[in-house]
Formats: structure tokens, C-alpha cells, sequence
């Protein structure tokens, strides 16, 4: 069913004020510093238990040391200690369970990787390319897996906006929809979440929470209507910062997802 088109000119409405950028997500080969908003090691629904798989590369022709910053949800991560890894020139890593292997968490967290000297201060020549995958055992007991990727997010070139907004996902008996929010600044902040949902009817459905200094926070959007979503995320707080935003569709019987990260809309 195709979306109406005046929902859409209502959220392009709401977020006229944001900031106008091009928030297209545009590959990039390395960078100093990079998030990936939402990762785990944790147990879902319906017989799901997700884990995230990550792979770093150091395309730096020079050793590099990177430090692990773990962002974790609902609890405040300025105290949680600092993992590094250090690579040879041209050399990667990977772990099919990174947050539990490695970073040795449970949960859901995000996680900050950046590239620093051997005295632990920041290093602006580091690149970086980090891939993540969060995945499942079939939770019918089936061989394989279902998964989805996660786009991972350059630190410092996210849009300085207050409102942002996502599109194509979808809510039904058959996919829940899950919400989240990352604030890697070191006070709490507010947010507003509206989903509007339409197909089968219409609904809209509205909550606030308290995301904690450098955690993330995320929530399954009620209500009882099917169709596609539209999502908007707003910073109540008022303090436009470097926070992220997604949005996943998780299949309830598979546990097969996919998601989008929320954007600043433009003119």
C-alpha cells in the first residue's frame, strides 16, 4: 500500500527547521574515528539471540593502536573501562561475537573505535574501515543464520540537527519495530519518538526517554496497526550534539531485520 502523501509533507513540515545537509549515506574508505551505533550480545524474541560481527581493518601503511569505547543501553558509560587492539600496517581483525569475545559485554551497547597514539591521546592520521553485522541462529533450530548490517558512522561528520526523521520501515503482527537512540555527550538528554504507521488503518504512537551520558537507549514501538512506518526523533534536551538515531523491522519468526539510521530532513 502506498504511503499518503500528506503524512509525509507533515514530517517534512515538522523538521523544516533542522539543518539542510545531505545525509545520504556516501561510502568512505578509512577515518581517525568511527560508531557503530547499536551492536550486542543478547538475547530477542521469539527465540532469537543476537550477537554482532565486527571487522577492522588499518589501511594506515604504519602500526596502529585503536581504543574501544563501549557505549552500553540504559546505563551510563563514562566509567567503562577502555579496550585497545593495536594492528600491523595494512592488517585487520575480526570476531563473529565481538561484544562478547572481545569487548567481553552482554547487552546492547554501541561502540566507539578510534584511532589513537600509543600514549592513548586521539590520532588524526589513523583510517579505519569497520564493518558490522548483528546476526541470529535460526530460532526454528534450523541451519543458518539470519542477519542485517549496520552502517557504521564517521565520527564528527553527523548532522548538528535536532529533529531527524526515518523512512522504510514497517510494523505488523509479523515484524516488530524497534527505535533507538545513541547520545555520546557526557549529560542525559530527552527524546521524543513518533512513529506513524499506515496501512491497515493508521496509528500514531508517541513515547519520550532519558538516554544517559555516552549510552544508547531503544524501544519497541507499540500499537496495533500494519503497514509502513515513518519515524521521527526529536532532541527535547535542545542540544543538537552528535547523537544518532535507527530504526529496525525484525521479522518474529525468522528474526530476519533490516534497518536505516535516522537523517536530518531537507528542503
Amino acid at each position: 500500500m502506498r504511503t499518503p502523501v500528506f503524512l509525509l509533507t507533515l514530517f517534512l513540515a515538522l523538521t523544516s527547521f533542522a539543518q539542510q545537509v545531505n545525509d545520504l549515506i556516501v561510502p568512505r574508505a578509512a577515518a581517525p574515528q568511527i560508531i557503530i551505533p547499536v551492536t550486542g550480545n543478547a538475547a530477542g524474541a521469539n527465540g532469537t539471540y543476537f550477537r554482532t560481527e565486527i571487522n577492522i581493518i588499518n589501511l594506515r601503511n604504519a602500526d596502529q593502536r585503536v581504543a574501544l569505547f563501549w557505549l552500553p543501553q540504559g546505563v551510563a558509560g563514562s566509567a567503562t573501562p577502555v579496550r585497545t587492539l593495536d594492528f600491523n600496517p595494512t592488517s585487520g581483525f575480526a570476531s563473529e561475537d565481538f561484544v562478547g569475545e572481545v569487548l567481553q559485554r552482554t547487552g546492547l551497547g554501541a561502540i566507539h573505535f578510534m584511532a589513537v597514539h600509543s600514549d592513548g591521546t586521539p590520532d588524526p592520521n589513523g583510517l579505519l574501515h569497520v564493518t558490522s553485522r548483528i546476526w541470529t541462529p535460526r530460532p526454528d533450530g534450523g541451519a543458518g543464520t539470519m542477519s542485517q548490517t549496520f552502517p557504521a558512522i564517521v565520527r564528527g561528520e553527523a548532522s548538528p540537527s535536532i529533529v531527524k526523521v526515518i523512512f522504510g520501515q514497517r510494523r505488523s503482527s509479523q515484524y516488530r519495530l524497534n527505535v533507538g537512540v545513541m547520545n555520546p555527550s557526557s549529560t542525559t538528554q530527552r527524546f521524543r519518538i513518533t512513529a506513524h504507521i499506515t496501512g491497515t488503518g493508521t496509528d500514531t504512537q508517541t513515547t519520550e526517554i532519558d538516554v544517559l551520558p555516552r549510552s544508547i537507549q531503544q524501544v519497541t514501538v507499540g500499537g496495533t496497526s500494519s503497514g509502513t512506518a515513518q519515524v521521527l526523533i526529536e532532541n527535547l534536551t535542545g542540544t543538537a550534539g552528535e547523537w544518532h538515531g535507527w530504526a529496525s523491522s525484525v521479522d518474529n519468526q525468522s528474526g530476519d531485520a533490516w534497518s536505516q539510521l535516522a537523517f536530518s530532513s531537507a528542503d
